[in-house]
Formats: structure tokens, sequence, C-alpha cells
């Protein structure tokens, strides 16, 4: 009997616990889970609690932005004066300032993980859309010796104060900072948090009733000169900075970014989910656009601007090379690359950047390399619609044959069908020059045709 009961029990799959206690399934199971269940599960046993609470790896990741503990409603937000209001009649002290108050359940959440002696294992924290971070609570996190974080994310938080934080980071990041100062090696403020089912439901609702317009589409018919904004919603992932996206970031696209500087002043300490268009900016100097170089020269001159758009692998689509000195992986300084979401468990900066695999159509694996532009550099020589551009070398407005392709279009447009050779490679005897590429937002070579050819058939823009 007591040896049947034996290979009984031997039979019996490993229980939880001894699965748990294999640090490689530990380690993959805990990211998955939410604050709150791992708080569950070290209630249910000693055993589990002692695991749970003695293994630092497992609080190495903590994302709060769904912590319901953590939560301040945007109704409290226009409400801190006028009183009324619970939660605010229980807490409210005159002694306190208005970042102490919006902190204050973030702050709670934060002191029980500090009592549970945890609060130093956090290398990654997550704070995405909580009102209850603030300035104050920022700095607390960066400078404090009580906390170790590595990566941090306050996107869409609506209480922090840009030019506060922009002046922190500076600060953190100045020449004469102590040695293995910051701690902060990166922060998550750009992108944009992947939108809820509901809030994708509510947008579709929005765009059907002319809310939002979120850009041009990728079929035959788009409409001239609309703004690429998809990929805002779409694109939240590593693939978005890496693929030919188009626009990816709202901040510095239509005017010069105050980040800018930040940025500048962070760099090769601090990595952001944005870059600076250096490399681009570098190459395009002396081809620019009147308008732009005028811009630039007048504003900020000397400071790259904000890289807004993703271009993808390819390069150029008249030879395919990339920006002199583009960053590539494995060769280049990881710094240079942008924080990809999400961001990992582990807290390394260089799994933070690591891009994506470059797979060949043959299966061969190549390097992976950044092409990534501001607004300004792009101007007249990027399509809104498949995102093809053109180099300096390809493409040099200042010997195009501008002006005649501009009239040969215009005529085009409003009395007969070109063929994609005249569109293309333009009539013969004009003088030696460039034919202009990129006519109101779309390539002339290949989605200005497709438009045209989709207005002939009366469901165009032109139809």
């Amino acid at each position: 009997m007591a040896s049947e009961e034996s290979s009984a029990i031997e039979s019996l799959p490993p229980s939880l616990l001894e699965l748990l206690s294999n640090s490689l399934i530990l380690d993959n199971t805990v990211p998955h889970l939410p604050l709150s269940g791992i708080f569950a599960l070290s209630r249910t046993s000693h055993s589990f609690r002692e695991l749970l609470f003695q293994t630092p790896s497992v609080f190495r990741y903590v994302d709060l932005s769904k912590c319901r503990g953590a939560y301040v409603s945007p109704n409290l937000l226009t409400r801190i004066d006028i009183g009324g209001n619970s939660w605010r009649a229980e807490r409210i002290d005159e002694n306190l300032t208005e970042d102490e108050f919006y902190a204050g359940p973030l702050r709670g959440v934060l002191s029980h993980l500090r009592r549970m002696k945890v609060l130093a294992n956090v290398q990654t924290l997550v704070l995405d859309g909580l009102s209850s971070v603030t300035n104050d609570l920022i700095s607390d996190i960066v400078i404090s010796p009580d906390y170790n974080v590595r990566l941090l994310s306050i996107r869409k938080c609506l209480n922090v104060n840009e030019a506060k934080l922009q002046q922190l980071l500076r600060h953190l990041c100045r020449p004469s900072r102590p040695e293995g100062t910051p701690r902060l090696q990166g922060l998550y403020f750009f992108s944009i948090p992947a939108l809820t089912p509901w809030q994708k439901e509510r947008e579709m609702r929005h765009n059907a009733a002319g809310v939002l317009t979120l850009g041009v589409t990728t079929s035959q018919g788009a409409q001239l000169g609309a703004s690429q904004l998809d990929d805002l919603f779409v694109f939240d992932g590593v693939d978005r900075w890496y693929a030919p996206s188009g626009r990816i970031m709202v901040q510095g696209y239509v005017q010069r970014s105050p980040w800018e500087e930040t940025l500048l002043a962070c760099a090769g300490v601090i990595s952001f989910d944005a870059v600076l268009c250096t490399h681009m900016h570098e190459d395009m100097a002396p081809v620019l656009h009147p308008a732009s170089r005028d811009y630039l020269a007048e504003i900020k001159a000397g400071i790259p601007p904000l890289a807004t758009f993703a271009l993808g692998p390819g390069g150029c689509a008249g030879c395919g090379r990339a920006p002199h000195n583009a960053p590539v992986w494995g060769v280049s300084d990881p710094r240079e690359f942008p924080l990809l979401w999400p961001p990992p468990s582990n807290g390394r900066l260089v799994d933070a950047v690591r891009p994506p695999n470059k797979v060949m159509q043959d299966g061969r694996i190549q390097p992976q390399r950044l092409i990534v532009s501001c607004t300004w550099c792009l101007t007249n020589r990027h399509c809104d619609n498949c995102h093809r551009w053109w180099c300096s070398d390809c493409y040099n407005p200042t010997n195009s044959k501008k002006l005649s392709d501009l009239e040969r279009l215009n005529r085009a447009g409003l009395s007969y069908l070109p063929s994609r050779e005249e569109l293309s490679n333009g009539s013969g005897g004009e003088k030696d020059g460039d034919h202009i590429k990129v006519f109101n937002g779309l390539c002339v070579e290949n989605c200005l045709v497709s438009e045209w050819m989709a207005g002939a058939g009366g469901g165009g823009m032109w139809g």
C-alpha cells in the first residue's frame, strides 16, 4: 500500500510553487502578472510569500498604469478649488502643495512597496496615463536613493509640467554631475500608449463624424495633400521606427520643439523614445528647400530638429543609400537608437533600444539601420502615401525642372491623363535637370499616377 501511495505521489505533476521555484520559469512568468496578482499570490502561503519577496527579479519590472490605488479621477482635476468631493474632503490639507495633492495616491502605492522592501528592486517603472504623476514625484524617483529606476515611462501623464521636466533632465545630465549618476538611463515620454478597445471604438466614431482626420489611405485614390497620422494609433510597437511608417510623432512636426535642447544635452546619458534629426539633417543641408532653410536658420540655428518621420531601412528610392553615418545596429553606439516599446523587464538599456531583426527575402538577417528625419529635411522629397524619399544625390531641387513640370502636371490634371512615362520622364527638348519628385504630397512616379487613374474612373477626387 505504501509503495502504491509513493508511486501515485511521484506521478503527480509538479506544484505551482515547485515550478516558480525555477528561476527561469519565474522570470518569464512574473512580467505577465499585474502587481495585484503578485500580491494575491503572496498571500496564499508563507512559501509563496517568501519566494516572491526574497527574489529581487520579481519586482524588477513594475507597471502601475492600471493600478487602482494610484488612480486619480480626471473629474477631480477641475475641482481642486471647488470642494464637495469626498476624496478631497478627507485628504486635503491646507499645507499641501498642488503636486503633493495629486501625487498622494501614487506615493501611497510606492510607500507600500518601500515597506515591503522591494522598491529598491524596481528597475523598470511604468506610470503611463496616471494623473498622480507630478514633477516632484519624478524628481524623487530619479534622485532619491530609495529608488533604483533605470527605465521610466510617463507617457500621457496630465500633471507633468514639461518645462520643469526638461529642466530636471538637463540638471541630471550636466557635465559637473557626480560620477555614476544619473541612475536613470531611459525615459519614455513621446510615444502614444496603445489604445484600449473602447478608445479605438471612440476614435473610429470620431473619424466617421469627421472630427479627426487620420491621414492618407494606402489605396488608390488617396486624398492629395492629406497628413499621415495612422501610425500614431496603429504602430504602437517595435516596428514603427524601422518601417516606412511616415509621420510617427506630433511633437516637433509643425514647429520646433522645446525638447530639442534637452535631448541634445542628455545625449549619451539618458535615452528617449525619440531622437534628433542629426544624420539626415547633415545630409540634406546643402539642398534644403529655401523655406525650410530660412526657418531653421532663424529658429534655434545649430540645434538639430526632432525626428518625426520613420522612413524604414530601405534607403533612398533612387539609389538605396541611407544618410551619411546613419546608425547601424551592432556598429553604432546603442544610445543613438530610440527606446522601443514595451520596455524590457530586466531594465537594461541595450535591450530597450534593440531593433527587430532585418530579414531579407532569402532569409538572411542583416544589420538593422535607423533612417529618420524631421519635417524640414523632407520638404518636397517625401511621399505621404508610400513614404518613398529621395536623397540629396538623387534629387537637387536647385537643378530641377520644377516650373515646366508643374505646368505639365497642372495641365494634365485639368485636361488629360498623362502616361507614367510622361509624368516620370517629362517631354523632350527640355534642359538637363532633375524632374520634380513629389507633387501635392504624392510621389509623381507612383502614387500620383494611381490617384489620377482612380479619378478617371469616377471614384477619385478628379471624378
